[in-house]
């Protein structure tokens, strides 16, 4: 997929709050993303960070004069009719206020208000000072007529405070401008994936299970999502937060996840299942507490209900169905196998053997097979790289 902020102009405003010294790595960040990128600084901002230092960073001049004798066109317009998105980075509360309230007494300001470019504000500010009434109302004032707020996250902060009033992470704000451009290629497609691992109790307090954190599902789900899909979300034990999609099950084991999935299964038009289901389960589970001085204890075990394949012989013609295989051995044999008996359109097969691979890791060793027996390398990627990778196989396949 091609980038979605390349050669977009971005108009960069920075502040003077602590946080500004950050905005040299978005600025960077962003112009790596392939955006160009205009710096404009208000005079208190210059007493953190200099001028030179976003003149080298962006090779553009920086902008901290509203009245530039040096300029042969009235900079304020120009600069805001030529600007794409602009981004306010850090937001201190007085210039928030100044900006919601039609003030513009800097460049900034200026150019913000004669401009019809998107904008994203971005605060950051001691937390009694977020909190405040008057600095919230203004908040409320600007998203109002449309300005988007990315919110400071909790932390400790610079004057020593703990709360809500900390940057928001540079990779976050990234993503979000990310997203603004993002075409929305998929938004015709109702998306079910599964995530996380499947518990099986043998009692009300022990288990068996496996390490997966569900950081893959989240990753397929924020991909498909920025694309314009709708996502819903089954999931077993995580570590990551999936309320952020359209729907999001909760379920321990896979008797569970399978009951839940069949309820809706033909609704969607896509259908990943990226969850570590367990092979085995107790034949017997105890409604009590197992004693251990209970003496010998035998435990029988038989095999799971297949998740995939129960979703496979029941596929629709028009659904689109992947499969995640984790192997140690013979990866794109056993993977192949998978595809024809659980009725895939492809597999992604992981190599967790690999160093840096596997459950809980934010990577792994991939291949994309598709029912062509078509193979794709992708090697020790991120997972957000692969889901990445996995939408744009989904997007073929539909253009096909």
């Amino acid at each position: 997929m091609k980038n979605s902020i390349k050669d977009k102009n971005i108009l960069l405003g920075v502040t003077g709050g602590i946080a500004a010294y950050k905005s040299c790595d978005l600025s960077r960040k962003l112009m790596k993303e392939g955006a160009k990128i205009n710096v404009v600084m208000t005079e208190n901002a210059e007493k953190f960070v200099t001028a030179l230092t976003f003149q080298y960073l962006t090779g553009n001049k920086v902008h901290t004069n509203m009245y530039d004798e040096s300029e042969s066109k009235i900079s304020h317009i120009e600069l805001a009719d030529t600007s794409d998105l602009i981004i306010i980075c850090p937001a201190t509360a007085s210039f928030i206020s100044k900006y919601a309230n039609g003030v513009a007494d800097n460049l900034l300001l200026n150019i913000l208000l004669a401009s019809k470019a998107d904008v994203i504000v971005c605060p950051a500010m001691n937390v009694n000072m977020y909190e405040n009434k008057i600095v919230q109302e203004n908040i409320k004032k600007l998203i109002k007529v449309g300005v988007q707020i990315i919110e400071p996250e909790k932390g400790e902060l610079a004057c020593g405070w703990v709360g809500k009033g900390k940057l928001a992470d540079i990779d976050l704000i990234i993503e979000i401008v990310k997203k603004k451009y993002q075409k929305k290629t998929l938004k015709n497609e109702s998306v079910l994936i599964t995530a996380g691992a499947t518990r099986e109790y043998l009692d009300p307090v022990r288990f068996i299970s496996n390490p997966s954190s569900g950081i893959m599902g989240q990753a397929l789900g924020s991909e498909f999502k920025k694309r314009g899909a709708k996502v819903d979300i089954v999931a077993g034990h995580t570590d990551v937060n999936l309320n952020l999609f359209d729907h999001y099950t909760k379920v321990d084991s896979a008797d569970e996840m399978k009951k839940i999935i069949s309820k809706k299964l033909k609704s969607y038009s896509i259908v990943i299942k990226a969850a570590a289901v367990g092979d085995f389960k107790f034949k017997n589970k105890n409604k009590n507490k197992i004693k251990k001085d209970i003496s010998p204890i035998v435990i029988e075990m038989e095999k799971n209900i297949d998740v995939l394949k129960f979703i496979g012989s029941r596929k629709t013609k028009n659904q689109i169905l992947i499969g995640f295989s984790a192997e140690t051995e013979k990866i794109l044999v056993n993977s192949k196998k998978k595809i024809e008996n659980k009725n895939l359109d492809f597999i992604v097969a992981n190599d967790i053997s690999k160093n840096g691979s596997g459950f809980g890791s934010d990577s792994n060793f991939t291949y994309l097979i598709n029912s062509k027996n078509e193979i794709k390398k992708l090697g020790l990627k991120s997972k957000k790289y692969i889901a990445e990778k996995i939408a744009d196989e989904v997007e073929k396949i539909r253009q096909d």
